[in-house]
């Protein structure tokens, strides 16, 4: 009986190895470095033509919110080539109705202009929210990590915050993201193998017995 508990743990193990060859890591976006402090954005590769995007506030900032009387976008990005783009699942209090695909110069910071943007419901702090925004971006012509670009001032994203003051006002990410290292897909697929042998000679040694 534990030789066969062992023989199904080791294939067990295998399959997981060839799954896991698969994966991919997500980037992350750390900020903020101009304006009110601070968010980060995360990337999540679904498949090849949908991202998902959550972005979290820290460090001392505390709702998104709608400040000012020009544009101050809820949260803004560019995409390399400027593709056309869908929006979904995105989570409430914001709507679909929210997001504008059509080019915004924030008038934050010398944020610059973006390409997409997400309205934050309500006007000032009336509607204040503490996050995190999650939505999916669907790409026909599919999406990836390096599609983030950053615009002509040298920021990647955009987000309008409140900080613990209470003062508002957009925030910047100028950093590019980074993507933690995973397994090579051939190292690890190579262990599998491994296992699977392994897995292989445990069952013919138990049918002999």
């Amino acid at each position: 009986m534990r030789v066969k508990a062992l023989s199904r743990i080791v294939f067990a193990l295998a399959v997981t190895c060839f799954t896991a060859s698969a994966a991919k890591a997500d980037s992350l976006f750390i900020g903020s470095q101009a304006g009110k402090c601070c968010f980060n954005v995360d990337l999540h590769q679904v498949d090849t033509n949908n991202m998902q995007v959550t972005v979290s506030l820290t460090n001392g900032a505390q709702y998104f919110v709608a400040s000012g009387s020009g544009n101050h976008p809820g949260f803004a990005f560019n995409l390399a080539g400027t593709p056309t783009i869908s929006v979904t699942s995105i989570n409430m209090p914001w709507t679909l109705s929210d997001v504008n695909l059509n080019p915004v110069n924030t008038n934050g910071p010398s944020l610059g202009t973006f390409d997409y943007w997400i309205d934050n419901p309500g006007s000032g702090a009336s509607l204040a929210n503490p996050g995190p925004l999650v939505f999916t971006i669907y790409s026909a012509a599919g999406i990836n990590y390096s599609d983030f670009i950053a615009n002509n001032s040298g920021f990647y994203f955009a987000a309008d915050i409140m900080d613990a003051r209470g003062a508002t006002g957009n925030s910047g990410i100028s950093d590019p993201g980074t993507t933690p290292a995973v397994p090579e897909p051939s190292s690890i697929a190579l262990l599998g193998t491994g296992l699977l042998s392994a897995a292989g000679l445990v069952r013919r040694r138990l049918m002999q017995s």
